[in-house]
Formats: structure tokens, C-alpha cells, sequence
């Protein structure tokens, strides 16, 4: 199981731009073969921070992701409308 967090920051006037960028990757993503969750969220004090919180079923469910026309399509449109790089984080599990 990879679980991960992507972090985005729009420049300031691209938010919209930005959250619709994202919400566009949710219905696809979630269609996928190996994606167990995909959410998206904003941040409470600062609207230009989102979120994605991932789970996939294995590492080939997340290289087909990232091979995905609708992964590769957001790369591109990403250009102009982040404040800096998406930071992407994995977790491991940790069972109680």
C-alpha cells in the first residue's frame, strides 16, 4: 500500500485556477485500477495551499497514475499557476 501527500500553492490571483486544475483530477483518479482514496483539500487560513491526501494499491497503481493523460495534462497546465514546487510526501502505515 503507498500512501502519500502532494502539496500544492497557487500564486496569489490563481487560486481558482488552481482549484480547478485539481478538481478536475479527482473523478479520473478515483476511476483508476489500484486507487483505493484520492481527496483534495483546501487549507482553512490560506486559500492558496490544497492538498491531495493518496492511497494506491501498489507502486505500479501509482506510475500508471503518473503516466495518466489526466496526470500529465495537469503537469503541463501547472505552469503560471504555483507559487513554488508541489511538495510530495509518502507515509508508511502505522499499525497500533
Amino acid at each position: 500500500m503507498i500512501h502519500l501527500t502532494a502539496a500544492f500553492t497557487a500564486q496569489k490571483g490563481q487560486e481558482e485556477n488552481l482549484r480547478k486544475l485539481l478538481t478536475d483530477m479527482l473523478e479520473p483518479t478515483r476511476n483508476e485500477s489500484g486507487n483505493i482514496r484520492y481527496s483534495l483539500f483546501q487549507e482553512a487560513e490560506d486559500n492558496t495551499k490544497f492538498l491531495f491526501q493518496e492511497q494506491f494499491s501498489d507502486q505500479q497503481a501509482l506510475d500508471t497514475h503518473c503516466q495518466a493523460p489526466h496526470f500529465v495534462s495537469l503537469l503541463k497546465n501547472l505552469e503560471g499557476v504555483l507559487a513554488e514546487e508541489p511538495n510530495i510526501t509518502f507515509y508508511n502505515a502505522v499499525e497500533s
